[in-house]
């Protein structure tokens, strides 16, 4: 659907049938939908279906405006009626498919597309569609072979090189990912979205000057796109005036209905004028956009409360170890546990600076495969098992690399049967000044989860309930765990990396040094002194 695109409408493709309408008013209809004029179309459609009820290309038509409208309901009406006119035909199955996708459908998407594959094996937008489909519902490697099948059909079809971008990024194979996001952009130079993911991978990386290469490539692409500004913003160092701060307030008075975009704005905004030093200004922005996310919130105190209680009384005696399995050719499970802005990633930067180190992010290969082993029968599901599906795992993404290292920090709830399954895990606890760490969680935007991170007392009950199940780790793990305070790390010099690096066993060729790191986010809550009365007493309630 080229000149048009509704705000959602990266991923998934419609057909649209390159042969013009054999009537005069649906040749219009087409043409005022790819002019960016959807409403007109729908107008001409629905006077033509009036007249004619089985004029399926008038439906179509129809279906694809309602896309652009964003009246997914309405669209799924529409392919609806083309498929009762159209039993056979794989484009409308195909289209059926991705409003149900626009909607959240994803079991109802992914159904569609088969049927259309099965209409149409070499149907390439349906096997990237479907790839799509299979990825948001967490079957990562059949979601890859979709986006390899449609690039087999079609090499050039750069949302499938996109889309598979996309797949491996949260598959952590982020070499992968980077090329894939590349290969788009030289079939299509104008992906706006392929330029922003590139440019998160690559921050993601630590190659911070080329994803700020990225994000304004982006945002020239498609000026509208407020996620690679807001992208751009968190990266950017603003001056006073900074033309990119004049496009972030215009883009917010733009915004109205969009909640998720409002609330990008308004951390990049925050970022901003925190960079100005206008603190106050700063503060305000946080407050608008923890306000809007705390209203949709779920955090519960008792249940969170009886989560880690759970945790801790399964978990009293030390579980018995299982005896390693085939560990002689996989790399060594290395888990960074802390809460967020403890200075995890800049343990993960230490540690994959050395070229014996897989980071594979804040990857989620535990908790999947232990998903599907329970899917697949409670005979899977015990420590053998899993340790052997991870170290398989480890060894497919890892290459020859001898470490593999995650950050995702739920590990941490799991770390009793990680243990046991993987013995010769090892893992790093990063640990913040408290009233440094509370305030800089409530300033990070969180895509989803970490219901907590929206209040100052949410925040502060989280921490001291992270505490305690620390705590417990600790008096069981002394011997796997190191504990390591982010104003130390940050001090620079060999001691701290040298002391990670003999904890997890990693070893260094004389001459080699780790890198180096400074950081100004020590007593950051300074700058907000008299705004934060409320966290200061929430603490201190909670220490009480």
């Amino acid at each position: 659907m080229a000149g048009v695109r509704p705000p959602r409408l990266r991923q998934v493709d419609l057909e649209v049938t390159p042969t013009t309408p054999p009537s005069q008013p649906l040749a219009v209809a087409a043409r005022l939908l790819n002019e960016g004029q959807p409403e007109d179309a729908a107008r001409l459609c629905l006077k033509f279906v009036s007249e004619m009820p089985e004029a399926t290309a008038a439906w179509r038509i129809l279906g694809n405006a309602r896309v652009v409208q964003m009246r997914y309901p309405d669209a799924i009406r529409c392919y609806r009626r083309v498929l009762d006119l159209a039993p056979e035909s794989a484009e409308a199955n195909n289209n059926l498919g991705a409003a149900h996708q626009l909607q959240g459908e994803s079991k109802r998407a992914a159904d569609c597309f088969h049927r259309a594959i099965a209409l149409k094996s070499n149907y390439a937008q349906a096997h990237c569609n479907l790839g799509v489909a299979l990825r948001k519902l967490g079957r990562l490697d059949d979601a890859i072979a979709c986006q390899h099948r449609a690039i087999e059909i079609a090499p050039d079809y750069a949302k499938a090189h996109y889309n598979l971008g996309n797949a491996l990024k949260e598959g952590s194979e982020r070499d992968a990912s980077i090329h894939a996001y590349r290969q788009a952009i030289a079939h299509d130079p104008g992906h706006a979205e392929a330029h922003n993911n590139l440019g998160t991978v690559l921050e993601g990386q630590g190659h911070t000057a080329q994803a700020l290469g990225e994000f304004p490539r982006a945002m020239t692409l498609d000026d509208t796109y407020v996620e690679a500004h807001y992208n751009h913003a968190l990266l950017h160092c603003f001056q006073a005036g900074d033309p990119a701060i004049d496009k972030l307030l215009q883009l917010d008075s733009q915004e109205s209905e969009n909640r998720r975009n409002k609330n990008r704005l308004a951390f990049a905004l925050a970022k901003a004028r925190a960079d100005l030093g206008e603190y106050d200004a700063a503060f305000a922005h946080y407050v608008q956009a923890n306000a809007a996310r705390r209203q949709r919130s779920n955090y519960d105190k008792s249940a969170m409360e009886q989560e880690f209680e759970t945790i801790i009384a399964a978990n009293k005696k030390r579980p018995e170890i299982a005896l390693p399995m085939e560990t002689e050719s996989a790399p060594v499970p290395v888990f960074i546990l802390g809460l967020s802005r403890s200075g995890k990633s800049l343990v993960e930067s230490l540690l994959a600076s050395h070229a014996d180190v897989f980071a594979a992010g804040e990857s989620e290969h535990w908790q999947r495969l232990r998903r599907d082993a329970m899917q697949n029968g409670s005979n899977q599901v015990t420590p053998a098992h899993l340790g052997a599906a991870y170290r398989k795992e480890m060894r497919r993404l890892a290459g020859k690399a001898k470490f593999f290292m995650s950050t995702l920090d739920t590990n941490i709830l799991s770390l009793a049967d990680i243990t046991a399954a993987l013995p010769e895990a090892r893992f790093v606890l990063c640990l913040r000044e408290p009233l440094d760490n509370a305030l800089l969680i409530y300033f990070k935007r969180y895509e989803q989860g970490h219901d907590h991170a929206y209040d100052f007392e949410d925040i502060a009950h989280f921490m001291a309930q992270r505490a305690i199940l620390q705590a417990h780790w600790l008096s069981q793990y002394s011997d796997r765990l190191l504990t390591l305070e982010y104003e130390t790390l940050v001090q620079g010099g060999a001691s701290p990396a040298s002391h990670i690096a003999a904890h997890v066993g990693l070893k260094f060729d004389s001459g080699a040094t780790l890198p180096e790191f400074h950081e100004n986010e020590i007593a950051v809550w300074k700058c907000y002194d008299k705004h934060i009365d409320p966290l200061r007493s929430a603490l201190a309630r909670i220490r009480g």
